[in-house]
């Protein structure tokens, strides 16, 4: 199960936010990578390196800008300091936790205003996190634990520093990582789907559970509606006024 989210209220934009879970025989990159065929925008994503390919100038459809997870980069250093005392990585912890501090003074403002104090206030501490990175890595053992979490941040720094540069840019992925929860506590139970189509299914069902909730629908009342209403034979050409977001505002 693959997961797209769109969600744009913490920088102000209008869409309303929604989630797509698509369905795969398998996990492989090629399988993941599908549904994103032909789009050339933002991606947003951990470091997993099959999303490299999107970035490529030569891709069908043009490159795509990768946007990296900070809060994947951050839970490196935060499983050291489970393990005890761990000075490098408590200060790593400090360090990214000033940037998630500025990104909580300037969520739901416009993209614009974002980058501005971005540039102004996130941008300094980012800069100089990446020295510091440069230095204790220096000083550290190459096959330690601690230098694979500084590298992880150095070989992937291009994605981490470009939500800098837009305003539309999150500091992680945290709203994917949500909308996959439900699905991730429940796949015991939806392990054997029995039929690609009925995995399929399975698929377009949590979308619409999860848009829902996203955009504050209870998803019984919503499916009970909309299905009384196909069954009643709902015009095609009237699909748009019974999404979950406009659902809410004619129910």
């Amino acid at each position: 199960m693959v997961s797209l989210s769109n969600h744009d209220r913490p920088w102000g934009g209008s869409e309303p936010p929604g989630v797509v879970y698509t369905y795969a025989p398998g996990r492989g990159a090629a399988q993941g990578l599908r549904p994103l065929a032909g789009y050339c925008g933002i991606v947003q994503c951990d470091g997993y390196a099959a999303y490299r390919q999107l970035a490529d100038p030569t891709r069908a459809g043009g490159a795509v800008t990768l946007a990296l997870c900070w809060a994947h980069l951050r839970r490196r250093f935060y499983d050291i300091v489970k393990g005890g005392p761990a000075p490098i990585a408590g200060e790593a912890l400090q360090r990214i936790a000033a940037l998630y501090a500025i990104e909580d003074k300037i969520r739901g403002r416009g993209a614009d205003m974002r980058r501005e104090v971005r540039q102004a206030e996130t941008k300094p501490l980012v800069e100089a996190l990446k020295t510091w990175f440069e230095i204790q890595l220096a000083r550290v053992s190459g096959k330690s634990t601690i230098a694979a979490a500084i590298r992880y941040g150095l070989n992937h720094w291009d994605g981490l520093v470009r939500f800098l540069e837009d305003g539309r840019i999150e500091l992680d992925t945290n709203a994917v990582e949500r909308a996959m929860r439900p699905i991730a506590l429940s796949r015991k139970n939806a392990l054997f789907a029995g039929h690609d189509d009925g995995a399929a299914n399975w698929a377009c069902l949590a979308s619409l559970i999860e848009t829902c909730k996203l955009n504050r629908v209870d998803p019984q009342a919503y499916l009970a509606d909309v299905l009384t209403k196909l069954v009643n034979l709902w015009p095609d050409a009237r699909i748009d006024e019974i999404m979950p977001w406009a659902w809410r505002s004619s129910a």
